[in-house]
C-alpha cells in the first residue's frame, strides 16, 4: 500500500508539475530508497524552474542513477498508476503517517534497549517533532483586454479596490492592499509591529468581512486573542495576564462585549512554530475552498521564523531569498494579499537618527525586489522620550509602493491597550 501511495504521488508530479508546490514531504519521508531519490530530483529540477520529464530529471540525477530508477519506462508506468490528481493530497497523507509511524516504532526500540529517565524525555521530545512534520497557464489576449475595458465602462461600488488597511492616511496611498500584493512591514523590537499586524486584520475583517489568516510563528493564538480583546475592549494590556482579578466590573463586561464581536469576525490563527511555505499554502487553500467568493488577506509574523525548504545552513541570504520568492508566489497564486513581519538590522541602533531604511531589511536585496509594498514602522517616542509631538504616535514610512504614493504617514499607537487609530481623529484634521 505504502509503495503503491509512493508511485501514485510522484505519477501525480510527473502529470501535474504544479502540485510539487504544495506537497510538505520531504526525501526522507518516502520509505522507498528509489523513489525517495526520485522525489529529490524532481524538488530539485522545480527549483531551477524546469519542466519535471524524463529528460530534465535523468539531468539533474545523471544517467547512471536515472537509469537504475527505471528510466523512462518507469516514469511512463508512475504516470499510468495515476487514478486522480486532485488526490494528491491523500496519497501524501499516507506516505507521511507511514513514515510516522515507522520512525516512532524505531525511536521506541532504540529507547527500550536501554530505558533511562533521560532517554524517554528524549523520546517524548522526538515523537513530538515527528507529529510536528508536516496546469499549464494560458493568456486569452482578448479576454484581459475586456476586462480592462470593462474597468471604466462598468459602474462598481465606490470604495477601495483592496482590502484596506484601516488607516485612511495608507489606504489613501495604496487603495487597499490588492490581490497579488506581497506587503513587507519591517520595524526594531518594541515599534509595534504585532500591534499593527493584529489591528490591519480587525480592520479587514470588520470593514469588508475579509478572512484575516494569521500565521503567527512566535506567539501563541491564547496571546494574540487577548491582544485584540484589549483593543476592542480597551483594556490595559497588563491586566490581561489575570483579567479576573486585575479588571474591573466595567472592564469585564467590555472584556464579554469584544468576544462577542471577535466571534462574528473570521479571524483564523494558526501558531505552530516553524511553518513551512508548503502548510501555509494547504491551510489557505482550504479556506478559499471552504469561502467561495470571500476575500483573504494574509498575515505572517514574521519572516525569518518561517521555515525553509532546505536546510541552508548558515547561508542567511539563500534562505531569504527562498521564503521572499514563495511568498510573492503565494500571493499571486491565491490571489490575495499577503502581508509579512520583518526585522531590521541592528545596524537601525547604531545611529544618531533611529528612522528605518529599506537596506535596514535583513538581506534586503530578494526582498525589496519582491515585496510591492515595503512600510518600516518607527516611534520617536521609544528613542527620545515623551513629548508633546511624539506622544502615541507612530510613524509608517512607505518606503516602496509599487503602484502607488511613497512617503511618510503617522497613526495614533495606544500602546497599553494594543490600539492604533487615524492619526487625524485624535488632530481634528
Amino acid at each position: 500500500m505504502i509503495e503503491q501511495a509512493e508511485e501514485i504521488l510522484l505519477g501525480s508530479i510527473l502529470k501535474d508539475n504544479s502540485i510539487l508546490s504544495e506537497i510538505i514531504l520531504e526525501p526522507h519521508h518516502f520509505l522507498d530508497t528509489i523513489n525517495s531519490n526520485l522525489y529529490k530530483a524532481m524538488r530539485s529540477v522545480k527549483k531551477k524552474g524546469y519542466p519535471i520529464d524524463g529528460v530534465t530529471i535523468s539531468d539533474e540525477m545523471g544517467e547512471s542513477s536515472f537509469f537504475f530508477t527505471g528510466g523512462n519506462e518507469r516514469l511512463e508506468e508512475l504516470k499510468k498508476s495515476v487514478p486522480s490528481t486532485h488526490a494528491f493530497k491523500s496519497y501524501e497523507q499516507v506516505i507521511l503517517n507511514r513514515w510516522k509511524l515507522e520512525k516512532s516504532r524505531e525511536l521506541l526500540s532504540e529507547t527500550l534497549d536501554n530505558l533511562t529517565l533521560d532517554k524517554i524525555q528524549t523520546l517524548i521530545k522526538d515523537l513530538s517533532n515527528i507529529e510536528g512534520e508536516g496546469t499549464q497557464e494560458e493568456f486569452n489576449l482578448k479576454s484581459q483586454l475586456q476586462q480592462m475595458l470593462e474597468l471604466v465602462t462598468v459602474e462598481t461600488p465606490k470604495e477601495r479596490s483592496g482590502i484596506p488597511s484601516g488607516f485612511l492616511d495608507i489606504d489613501n496611498k495604496t487603495d487597499g492592499f490588492q490581490g497579488n500584493d506581497l506587503v513587507i512591514v519591517g520595524a526594531r523590537p518594541s515599534m509595534g509591529k504585532t500591534a499593527f499586524l493584529l489591528n490591519m486584520a480587525l480592520n479587514a475583517a470588520k470593514k469588508v468581512q475579509a478572512i484575516p489568516i494569521i500565521f503567527s510563528l512566535e506567539m501563541t493564538s491564547q496571546s494574540l486573542m487577548k491582544r485584540m480583546i484589549s483593543c476592542l475592549a480597551e483594556i490595559n494590556g497588563m491586566k490581561l495576564k489575570n483579567p479576573y482579578h486585575y479588571t474591573t466590573e466595567e472592564e469585564k463586561k467590555r472584556w464579554v462585549s469584544a468576544i462577542g464581536v471577535l466571534g462574528d469576525l473570521d479571524i483564523q490563527i494558526y501558531d505552530k512554530p516553524r511553518q513551512k511555505i508548503t502548510e501555509m499554502r494547504t491551510k489557505i487553500r482550504k479556506i478559499k475552498h471552504d469561502n467561495p467568493g470571500r476575500e483573504i488577506i494574509v498575515f505572517i509574523d514574521y519572516l525569518t521564523l518561517i521555515k525553509p525548504s532546505q536546510d541552508y545552513k548558515s547561508n542567511t541570504h539563500a534562505q531569504v531569498t527562498e521564503i521572499s520568492a514563495d511568498l510573492k508566489s503565494m500571493a499571486k497564486e491565491f490571489n490575495c494579499p499577503v502581508v509579512c513581519l520583518a526585522q531590521l538590522s541592528r545596524s537601525v541602533e547604531s545611529r544618531s537618527d533611529k528612522r528605518p531604511f529599506m537596506s535596514d531589511l535583513r538581506e534586503s536585496g530578494s526582498i525589496e525586489q519582491d515585496a510591492d509594498i515595503i512600510m518600516l514602522l518607527y516611534r520617536d517616542e521609544y528613542y527620545n522620550g515623551t513629548t508633546d509631538d511624539n506622544r502615541n504616535v507612530l510613524e509608517v514610512d512607505i518606503a516602496k509602493n509599487r503602484d502607488g504614493e511613497v512617503g511618510k504617514v503617522k497613526i495614533m499607537y495606544r500602546k497599553e491597550i494594543n490600539k492604533m487609530e487615524n492619526f487625524y481623529h485624535y488632530h481634528g484634521k
